[in-house]
């Protein structure tokens, strides 16, 4: 990009003079490192959870077994399942192997945003909005997920930059390609990434309206690339509609609030989210007093990300709060998490117009401090979906069973929080045990979860089996399994109450 001596001379000083004297692709290189060492860090120790399970269950199928999976279920998942299960055969299935590679697109992300800014802005703006998206809270959570929305938030940000760079100047045929087909792929990583386009849309008709001309871009190449990415995305949309009854048993869940959209979103908690509405005002008012015809450099280069900014946080969120209204489905807060690098621009410009180099500073200081207690919970072992302990689960079926002993879990709760999925995710702690309920096992079905049956049905099973552990979410679902091994002379003899699970040992009185 051209840049005034004006412009360079504003630079910011937030960096030394060495750093400041290095190109730009090795500052982006030490961002998006330092980034993945924040995004990686305690991100082991919460317990896996429902969703997660999913993504390690799918991705430990063969081949096989995953693509009969996908004709029937999560086949907007898919994408994503083919990748993990590439990567635990090379690395393997602990929280910490499945949850890196998140934690290593959060930081590529990072990355891409510096870039991104850097072609609009100063260095300095660049920086803060790279440093404010990684500590965004709705980022470090990404960090701490084994699944495909750190990779979507990734790929967006480095479309963007690609568009960009379409945009500035001519490039070689190759790069359309490049760009049509990762707007293709990343809707298949998430299909709601497909919602970039109608971004990308509104940010090229306004900047050639203004300079397209001038440096010999047409709006064709772009029409062609996004109708061929809506062609190659096709399939995913049309299986997607097919498939959506997969998630109908969560539609109350998904009710659209005030605090879901201006909080969870992307801030998670309030004092974070106040501030940053609060700075996101002071962007949009620093630019407009400053869109002058005698504007700085800086200034216009303000102007265009704020447009960015504006339309790519705002367009993804209002149609998918159109389609909760409509259709009673499709809105849950981290589907937007592909809009938080759009947050961090809008941020990054309010603090960049603070008049002096200690207030930016200092800014950016609070925004860290604020989102710091959400990192930290994000990092404690029962933080995910209201207590999920199955870590700890693991841990006290290990110290309590011997191997022979049966082990009945509570069916009676929505699938991503059934106990039994403790013993998909912590594999180790239930080695050598008897599932008495198990009828078909997940990876020889059509669907994501085994296939059970109540144990009074099976109670032929208990031949020879003398202690039974039951593993239940509170104590409620599984009376009748209760009721069935007290009629084959079984009695509680020990339980140990976690944070949501309850586990009962029972043994057969002689």
């Amino acid at each position: 990009m051209v840049r005034s001596e004006h412009a360079a001379r504003v630079d910011s000083a937030i960096t030394s003079g060495s750093t400041a004297n290095w190109r730009d692709g090795r500052v982006a290189v030490v961002i998006g490192a330092a980034t993945t060492l924040v995004a990686v860090a305690g991100s082991w120790i919460p317990s896996i959870w429902g969703d997660e399970a999913a993504s390690l269950m799918s991705a430990r199928r063969d081949w096989a077994s995953l693509w009969t999976m996908l004709g029937t279920v999560d086949a907007v998942h898919g994408f994503y399942y083919a990748l993990l299960h590439v990567w635990i055969d090379l690395v393997g299935d602990s929280p910490l192997a499945i949850r890196l590679p998140s934690g290593m697109a959060v930081g590529a992300a990072s990355a891409g945003l510096y870039l991104l800014v850097r072609r609009r802005a100063p260095r300095e703006t660049a920086m803060i909005a790279a440093v404010v998206f990684a500590v965004l809270p709705r980022v470090t959570f990404l960090a701490t997920e084994a699944r495909s929305l750190a990779f979507s938030t990734a790929a967006v940000v480095w479309l963007t930059l690609l568009a960009l760079r379409l945009l500035d100047a001519p490039m070689r045929r190759v790069w359309w390609w490049v760009y049509a087909i990762g707007l293709a792929l990343s809707s298949y990583l998430f299909l709601y990434s497909a919602l970039l386009i109608p971004v990308h849309a509104i940010v090229v008709a306004v900047e050639l309206r203004r300079t397209g001309p001038a440096r010999g871009i047409r709006l064709r190449p772009f029409l062609v690339a996004w109708a061929t990415a809506a062609v190659l995305a096709a399939p995913i949309a049309v299986i997607a509609v097919m498939q959506r009854d997969q998630i109908a048993f969560s539609r109350a869940s998904r009710e659209v609030s005030p605090e879901a959209v201006l909080i969870q979103q992307w801030f998670m908690f309030e004092p974070a989210a106040l501030v940053a509405w609060a700075l996101i005002a002071v962007a949009v008012a620093a630019v407009t007093v400053r869109a002058a015809p005698h504007r700085r450099p800086p200034a216009h280069g303000h102007r265009h990300l704020l447009v960015l900014g504006i339309v790519w946080a705002v367009v993804p969120t209002a149609v998918l709060l159109v389609v909760a209204a409509v259709a009673s489905l499709g809105y849950t807060p981290r589907y937007l998490a592909f809009c938080a690098p759009a947050v961090a621009i809008l941020i990054a410009i309010a603090v960049a117009a603070l008049p002096r180099r200690w207030m930016r500073v200092v800014a950016v200081a609070v925004i860290a401090v604020l989102a710091l207690p959400a990192y930290l919970d994000q990092r404690s072992p029962y933080w995910k979906n209201g207590g999920t302990d199955w870590q700890a689960v693991a841990e006290v079926v290990d110290e309590v069973a011997e191997p022979g002993d049966g082990i009945v879990f509570d069916e009676g709760v929505r699938p991503s929080r059934r106990p039994r999925l403790a013993m998909h995710a912590y594999t180790h702690g239930f080695e050598g045990l008897v599932d008495l309920a198990l009828v078909r096992p997940y990876d020889a079905t059509d669907h994501l979860w085994d296939v059970t049956a109540p144990l009074s049905e099976l109670e032929e099973r208990l031949d020879g089996v003398d202690r039974v552990v039951v593993v239940s979410r509170g104590d409620g679902g599984v009376e009748h399994d209760v009721a069935t091994l007290r009629r084959a002379g079984f009695a509680p003899v020990e339980r140990v109450d976690l944070v949501s699970t309850v586990i009962t040992v029972h043994e057969r009185r002689s």
